[in-house]
C-alpha cells in the first residue's frame, strides 16, 4: 500500500514535478492511506496558493472539488495516542516537523496494525530520510519530473 502524505497528495491536485508519478503511484495501488491532519493541511497549501497568486480562484475551486470528491475514497489513519506517541519518538530521533512527524507515525502505526508492507510517498527530504531509517520503503518525489 502507498501512504501519502499532503506533500506528494498536493500534486494530485495541482500540477508540479511529480505530479505524473503520484497519479501511477494512486493508480497501482488501491486504497491509497494518508492521515486525517491532511485534510486540514491540503486546504492550507492550497489557500495560501490562492493567495500568493500561484492558483487561480478558478484552479482553486477546482483543486478543491476533486479533492473533496477523492477524500473518501482515501484510508484517513486517525491521529490516535499510539500515533502521537510515535511522533514523540521521531522527532526526538530525526529532524521534523510536528505534521511531518506525525505523517510518519501515521504510515508506521498503519503498517503495524494492518501487517502489510507501506511505502511512504513524500516530496520532503528529511522527512523521507526519517520514514527509510525506521524501515518503510519510500517514493522520492523531491526530483522526479512532471511531463
Amino acid at each position: 500500500m502507498n501512504y501519502l502524505d499532503t506533500s506528494a497528495l498536493i500534486k494530485r491536485y495541482v500540477r508540479e514535478a511529480a505530479s505524473s508519478a503520484v497519479d501511477a503511484l494512486i493508480a497501482q495501488q488501491a486504497p491509497v492511506v494518508t492521515s486525517k491532519v491532511t485534510y486540514a493541511e491540503m486546504y492550507s497549501a492550497l489557500a495560501r496558493r490562492r493567495r500568493e497568486g500561484d492558483l487561480s480562484p478558478r484552479a482553486y475551486a477546482v483543486a478543491s472539488r476533486q479533492f473533496e470528491a477523492e477524500w473518501a475514497a482515501l484510508v484517513r489513519v486517525d491521529v490516535t495516542d499510539d500515533v502521537l506517541a510515535g511522533a514523540r519518538r521521531l522527532v526526538e530521533r530525526h529532524p521534523l516537523r510536528g505534521f511531518d512527524a506525525i505523517h510518519v507515525a501515521s504510515a508506521i502505526t498503519f503498517a503495524g496494525d494492518i501487517g502489510v508492507a507501506v511505502t511512504f510517498a513524500g516530496a520532503d527530504r528529511r522527512q523521507l530520510e526519517a520514514a527509510r531509517a525506521e524501515g518503510l520503503a519510500v517514493a522520492d518525489l523531491t526530483a522526479t519530473p512532471s511531463p
